[in-house]
């Protein structure tokens, strides 16, 4: 989720670091309390929401804005977190991954993003390890536009997206990019898959780099792992 309002970008005078002085929108970057990603490194083992993927429309549209590339999707498909609704609004990338292990860096991250009826948004990230090809990773990499562009695709189901095992850790966030607006409830799954070398490589290449911002103070939120 990213706004054109003021060019930033992931190095330089115009990276992570300087995003809340870019624009006085992006002023949560630097003085939010509630910033994604974090590292997950100390977390409570409790019973939380329920979550429930019924995904069941197709891709419309790859999008590259040069930050990142996201794949549409038609309406009707819902994450159900704790019973309430959010509607599938699409999928990017994220190389290297953005949140952290017990400070495991991942080799990708895909966030799903969603978002329900009074507007509030909730994004699920899917963590890869550099290891076997992604038919997932691969499927987005081959729907990918030059940057700058945007084509229809029928690249794939949203069901494709849905993970094996509803086990997750769940925090209240932010967006990842500017405005890094806060009130995003995040679930990042527990389990993680794999990408290849080389497809990491492509996801970087489509995007100039590293399209990863670094991991924020947790401050005292709280992270609850969910077992699904």
């Amino acid at each position: 989720m990213t706004t054109k309002t003021v060019h930033w970008g992931y190095t330089g005078p115009e990276g992570p670091d300087h995003w809340g002085c870019l624009s006085e929108a992006y002023s949560p970057c630097s003085e939010g309390i509630e910033q994604s990603p974090v590292n997950i490194a100390s977390y409570s083992t409790e019973d939380g929401p329920s979550i429930e993927f019924d995904y069941s429309s197709q891709t419309t549209t790859a999008r590259n804005n040069g930050h990142t590339v996201y794949l549409d999707f038609a309406g009707g498909s819902f994450l159900r977190v704790g019973g309430t609704p959010y509607e599938l609004i699409g999928v990017h990338y994220h190389s290297p991954g953005e949140h952290q292990l017990d400070g495991e860096v991942f080799t990708a991250e895909l966030h799903l993003v969603h978002q329900s009826d009074d507007g509030s948004l909730a994004v699920v990230g899917l963590l890869f390890r550099q290891g076997a090809a992604s038919p997932l990773v691969q499927n987005l990499l081959d729907a990918a536009p030059d940057s700058g562009e945007s084509v229809e695709s029928e690249s794939g189901a949203a069901s494709d997206f849905v993970p094996g095992r509803l086990d997750y850790f769940g925090y209240d966030g932010s967006l990842t990019t500017p405005p890094c607006s806060e009130g995003v409830s995040w679930v990042v799954m527990q389990s993680v898959g794999t990408v290849s070398q080389e497809q990491a490589i492509r996801l970087q290449s489509l995007t100039g780099g590293a399209n990863n911002r670094p991991v924020q103070p947790v401050g005292e939120r709280r992270i609850t792992a969910v077992s699904g």
